[in-house]
């Protein structure tokens, strides 16, 4: 069975995923799926989110195999089916390789997860009105497996005069000071930096044609990348990220003490509820 017909676009060198010394894994758009689950009611998509989020909403009919699980998931040969994660991290790309090496399933990624799919107003079991909060997170270590043009960083932190980070080259140099705070283009070279998720992102700030890069909430711990989530959830944009611990975790570069990270490569989940708007 042949795969899912790319759109008629080249896919950056992001997107060149390997897995071994193997061919690239294949991957589809959005309306490349919408299109072929409108033709048939065979095709098979795995969510391979966590439960908790694909509770609260997924594309119709999918099954939902956890990327941690589907290693060592006992599976029937399915065929063709398409992977679809969170949009933010890696989780689906370890999931559609290791779904690849089963025999009888081929596995397209869809390109930017539920996020792109939502993003893109397409038909979800999400239900509507008042729901939970819940924010997407990205570990200061999954943001560091990303390559520059697949996330934009929204740095909304303060500095400790109050006023906002600058970007000055002088600025590299007074990092290693107690009051400082991280250089984000040290911290993640190449990559885009904005004081706003509201700018236009850059050309080469994307990982497909159709689909926007993901945007890194970046605060001081201090609620503002979470307020600024709303405001992204209410104007429809799906493809965030807040980075969890914020300044806290880049002070640590991401490592255990103060910033614990994703097993999985998938955003965090809080362990409890948040308050419904």
């Amino acid at each position: 069975m042949t795969h899912l017909k790319l759109s008629s676009f080249a896919l950056p060198l992001a997107l060149l995923l390997w897995t071994g010394a193997t061919a690239p894994l294949p991957a589809v758009t959005v309306s490349d799926l919408q299109h072929e689950l409108a033709k048939r009611d065979n095709l098979t998509v795995i969510d391979v989110r966590l439960p908790a989020y694909y509770a609260r909403g997924h594309i119709p009919g999918a099954i939902n195999i956890p990327a941690s699980l589907c290693a060592i998931k006992q599976l029937p040969p399915l065929g063709q089916v398409v992977v679809c994660g969170d949009g933010f991290g890696r989780d689906d790309i370890a999931a559609a390789a290791a779904l690849a090496a089963k025999p009888g399933i081929k596995p397209d990624l869809l390109i930017g997860g539920f996020a792109a799919w939502e993003g893109a107003h397409a038909q979800t079991t999400r239900h509507k009105g008042v729901q939970a909060e819940t924010p997407h997170y990205i570990s200061c270590l999954d943001l560091k497996a990303l390559k520059p043009g697949e996330a934009v960083l929204v740095d909304m932190r303060q500095s400790p005069d109050g006023s906002q980070v600058s970007r000055k080259p002088a600025f590299a140099q007074a990092v290693q000071s107690k009051e400082a705070l991280t250089d984000l283009a040290v911290e993640f070279p190449g990559f885009d930096i904005s004081h706003s998720p509201f700018d236009k992102p850059p050309k080469t700030a994307k990982i497909a044609a159709t689909v926007p890069p993901l945007l890194v909430l970046i605060d001081t711990g201090d609620a503002t990348a979470r307020d600024m989530a709303r405001t992204l959830e209410a104007n429809g944009i799906k493809r965030y990220a807040i980075l969890a611990g914020g300044e806290l975790a880049l002070d640590r570069h991401g490592q255990p003490g103060r910033q614990r990270s994703s097993s999985s490569g998938t955003p965090m989940i809080p362990s409890t509820l948040p308050n419904t708007r």
